[in-house]
């Protein structure tokens, strides 16, 4: 909201400053800028060695609308000079369009960086460029580097004309071959008196993660979109003294990173609501209006969390298990999300697999007709009843979840 009054603010400066220009030639008027500069970086001549790591660091300077303007800097790069279709617009059009650039982070500053080697690095987006094979990648390869500056006090419908890009630096550099992979789903978890008390930040034991949705697009740079979760909830009264914390029905949705001040919680006291604290004061406990089946949604980009009242009437088990190749097809029991002596439709469970192999779920310790799976290493999908087929664990320490609702289930490395 302040980003937005600030823009409106800015806005109306620069149509005040246009309604005057008949009064005084010398007041500032919002115009296109015409030169925007990309200073040269003192690395320009040098061979640089993207897989000795380090930080590439350029300046630019800032574009002349009339007066100071805050905007967004990126810095766009090309090994073919050419900045026409992006790789976001290329992974878009699903093959139709080819990429010849790719852009870095969005900076406020003037002052642009971008990692030479790692997570959304210069490495990695050359490598999504060219798309060169392992043992292939070229010993030298020039690079086009420019600048976008785009102002962040303009409205949607016309913010196209007032952007303006750079002139074009030529760099050399040593690539290095990146394996490509889309950043893994980020994950938020359930803690509270509804999740059997369990208010801490160790996931599987402390804190419960919610589910990955099968076929759901996730942002392949951030790993950011929606998570769900099915279950039973039942509702409370708030019972302390500030009106927002229920000790029989209260929980919160915490990040990955268990900061308690960036967690999702309840709206001061409004039942059914959830918001995001932001750093601000605690909103409390989330409750839901009533007891019933609900679907928890969250969206981990927009911050924002919503419960759905479900009509449904799935058959309540009394046990799940889980059998594979981790423990010779025996049973292990997989544990409920909800409190013992609420109705539960969630599982979870830790195993140490030794090797590569397969698993099935399976309802109250049954086999026929339960047998649920998908016969290759996946790290969440949609369990079939008497597929035959195994759902596929690589060796290592997994957390494995499953809800008997929708058969869903998500697998994280422990």
């Amino acid at each position: 909201m302040k980003k937005l009054l600030y823009s409106v603010m800015l806005l109306a400066l620069a149509a005040g400053y246009t309604s005057c220009e008949d009064d005084n030639d010398d007041n500032p008027v919002l115009v296109k800028a015409t030169e925007f500069v990309l200073n040269t970086p003192t690395f320009v001549n040098q061979q640089i060695d993207l897989a000795s790591g380090g930080t590439l660091s350029f300046t630019c300077s800032q574009p002349d609308y009339g007066f100071p303007l805050q905007c967004k800097y990126s810095l766009q790069f090309s090994i073919t000079g050419n900045f026409t279709v992006s790789v976001d617009e290329a992974d878009a059009s699903e093959g139709a369009l080819t990429a010849d650039y790719q852009s870095g982070e969005e900076s406020s500053s003037c002052t642009l960086t971008i990692p030479a080697f790692g997570d959304n690095s210069f490495a990695r987006g050359l490598q999504q460029l060219a798309k060169w094979p392992e043992g292939l990648v070229p010993a030298t390869q020039k690079v086009y580097v420019r600048a976008k500056a785009e102002p962040k006090a303009t409205t949607p419908a016309n913010v196209e004309q007032y952007i303006i890009y750079s002139n074009v630096i030529e760099l050399n550099v040593t690539p290095v071959y990146v394996e490509l992979k889309n950043a893994p789903v980020v994950i938020w978890y359930l803690v509270g008196n509804h999740f059997g008390a369990k208010w801490g930040n160790v996931p599987g034991e402390t804190a419960l993660p919610m589910f990955i949705i099968p076929d759901y697009s996730y942002d392949k740079k951030t790993g950011k979109g929606e998570l769900e979760y099915y279950n039973y909830f039942i509702t409370g009264d708030y019972d302390n003294t500030a009106g927002n914390e229920s000790s029989t029905a209260g929980f919160k949705i915490q990040p990955d990173n268990f900061n308690w001040d960036l967690g999702m919680t309840g709206d001061n006291g409004v039942k059914g609501k959830i918001i995001y604290r932001n750093k601000g004061g605690d909103g409390g406990h989330i409750v839901v209006p009533e007891d019933g089946y609900y679907r928890l949604v969250m969206n981990t980009d927009k911050l924002e969390a919503k419960l759905e009242k479900q009509d449904i009437s799935p058959k309540v088990l009394s046990t799940m298990g889980i059998s594979g190749a981790f423990n010779d097809w025996g049973e292990t029991p997989m544990l409920p999300y909800n409190s013992e002596g609420v109705e539960n439709h969630a599982w979870y469970v830790v195993v140490d697999a030794p090797a590569d192999g397969g698993f099935k779920f399976r309802p109250d310790g049954a086999w026929a007709g339960h047998n649920k799976g998908k016969n290759e290493i996946v790290d969440n999908g949609i369990a079939k009843a008497d597929s035959g087929e195994d759902i596929g664990l690589a060796a290592g320490s997994w957390l494995i979840i499953y809800c008997d609702i929708n058969g869903e289930f998500s697998v994280f490395a422990k």
